[in-house]
């Protein structure tokens, strides 16, 4: 199209009765043509009254009345936006997406700020962010974290966690940061989240922003309990890196949490906290095992406390929790040298809720149990004996029965759960003899059920593989396995029906 047509089409837009019609036709000319020159995303984007159409209606009638022209002036921008050759490093760019990152209406926002955040992630992949001209672009962003209700914070945050990495030390920007600093609530657990967003990155960029972070910190003497649980969980990531644990370290930020575990007694309203501060520790300590078991056992305690329990909110993050520390071998040896009885009973304890509680819940104890019970490297004989002496204390026994009962439940998602962690136990020799020492556990793993999900049918296939390498089965067995994993984990055994003729009186 010529220029004369979009520029027709755009001046349409000052009138109401023609909007609809105009942005119609202006998407279709886009959707049939091949290419859209720049100087035509250009007079897009830097439309007025293109942006006046996406503007939300303050009456609801009316908003309903004007809905379909907003949609059209959205889907309209984003079709612009699209085969826009972002380079961030043209003095252009801030003022082409001024518009749309001011805008009121945040779907017009969020469309600016993806393509924005797609450009820079695949700068980012390809290991050469370019630096912006300006602040301005930034100024726009960092505006967005101060939207009293936004959808796109997120978009924003990830923008700045990779733009503002080689401007931390600019007073302009030092200044907007300090601004998230003195708003509500809600704007400072964002500007929270930039900075540890920022601070993982390494040791230099912490330092610049070390004073979002001590902020972050005087949150956790607040008298808002829902405000310390969503501040300690934006806190969990600066643990991934040793920079990052060595100022939560400095800081005294373990300190701090596990005191309050000890205050819960004295203030019952602490314990809103204790799932989030279970979240906490339970997060790091699949990252620093030694960290938490050692160092703060009483958090170890509380855990294991949560667990004698069946309070069904409490319940999944105890066992997440119980999952993240006993994750990696380290994690495994410690609980077994610090904490044996208690883990021991812990682990009976979860043998009966699977049996009695909710299909979610027994869900998301499985899943965590095989995580207990798993290893991602090869393991050792002392945590293969180990896991053995876990194992029977959460099934009574060198038997399945509890993991067989459930795949035998109606519930494909629990049937997957039981499989799962059944497929982890057959990776012991030990798992494998619990399995064969169950009575029709094996047949009921043979046999072909048309009914059952993909999923299931795929984990019977993999299990019956680990026993076909087993030299625990008799040669007819192993046939039988060998046999069963040849035809495939989908395979349906062909019905002979085999007819009878009547005979008559002769």
């Amino acid at each position: 199209m010529e220029t004369t047509w979009w520029v027709a089409n755009l001046k349409a837009l000052k009138s109401k009765d023609q909007r609809l019609g105009a942005l119609t036709k202006m998407k279709t000319a886009i959707s049939k043509a091949p290419t859209l020159s720049r100087e035509t995303i250009e007079l897009l984007l830097t439309c007025p009254e293109l942006y006046e159409c996406a503007t939300l209606a303050g009456e609801d009638e009316q908003k309903k009345l004007e809905q379909p022209v907003v949609d059209a002036a959205i889907e309209l921008l984003g079709l612009s936006l699209d085969p826009l050759q972002m380079d961030t490093e043209d003095v252009k760019l801030p003022g082409l997406l001024k518009r749309g990152l001011t805008h009121s209406n945040s779907a017009v926002r969020s469309i600016v700020l993806n393509n924005l955040l797609r450009e820079l992630r695949r700068q980012t992949k390809e290991g050469a962010v370019r630096p912006l001209p300006s602040n301005e672009l930034i100024v726009y962003v960092l505006n967005e974290l101060l939207q009293p209700e936004s959808d796109c914070s997120s978009a924003a945050i990830s923008i700045l966690a990779i733009v503002l990495t080689l401007r931390l030390d600019d007073a302009e920007i030092q200044s907007r940061l300090v601004q998230l600093l003195q708003q509500n609530e809600i704007i400072r657990c964002r500007a929270y989240e930039l900075g540890v967003m920022l601070a993982k990155r390494n040791a230099s960029s912490l330092k610049s922003v070390e004073f979002i972070l001590d902020a972050a910190l005087t949150e956790l003497d607040n008298t808002d309990v829902l405000l310390q649980a969503s501040v300690m969980e934006i806190l969990v990531p600066l643990a991934d890196q040793n920079h990052g644990l060595t100022y939560m370290e400095r800081r005294r930020v373990f300190d701090v949490i596990s005191s309050r575990v000890q205050r819960i007694e004295q203030e019952p309203l602490n314990m809103l906290l204790i799932p989030n501060i279970m979240k906490f520790f339970g997060k790091i300590g699949a990252i620093q095992p030694q960290k938490i078991i050692n160092d703060y056992p009483v958090m170890v305690e509380c855990l294991f406390d949560q667990l004698k329990h069946e309070n069904e909110s409490i319940l999944p993050i105890a066992v997440d929790t119980l999952a993240n520390l006993s994750s990696t071998p380290q994690g495994k040896v410690l609980i077994s040298m610090n904490f044996q009885p208690a883990m021991l009973l812990a682990l009976k304890s979860l043998g009966v809720y699977v049996q009695k509680l909710s299909p979610k819940i027994k869900v998301r104890l499985l899943e965590s149990l095989n995580i207990i019970l798993g290893t991602t490297v090869r393991p050792n004989s002392d945590i293969t004996t180990l896991l053995y002496q876990w194992y029977q204390s959460f099934a009574g026994g060198p038997q399945v029965n509890y993991l067989m009962d459930l795949y035998n439940t109606p519930f494909d998602d629990l049937q997957i759960a039981a499989l799962t962690l059944l497929k982890t136990l057959c990776t012991y020799r030990w798992g494998i003899e619990a399995l064969r020492g169950t009575g029709g556990a094996v047949e009921h793993l043979l046999s072909r059920q048309r009914h059952l999900h993909k999923d299931v049918k795929y984990l019977k296939w993999e299990i019956l593989g680990l026993l076909a390498g087993s030299s625990d089965f008799t040669a007819t067995e192993t046939v039988r396995f060998t046999a069963y994993v040849n035809e495939g984990p989908y395979y349906v055994p062909t019905e002979v029906n085999i007819a009878t003729e009547s005979q008559g009186n002769v």
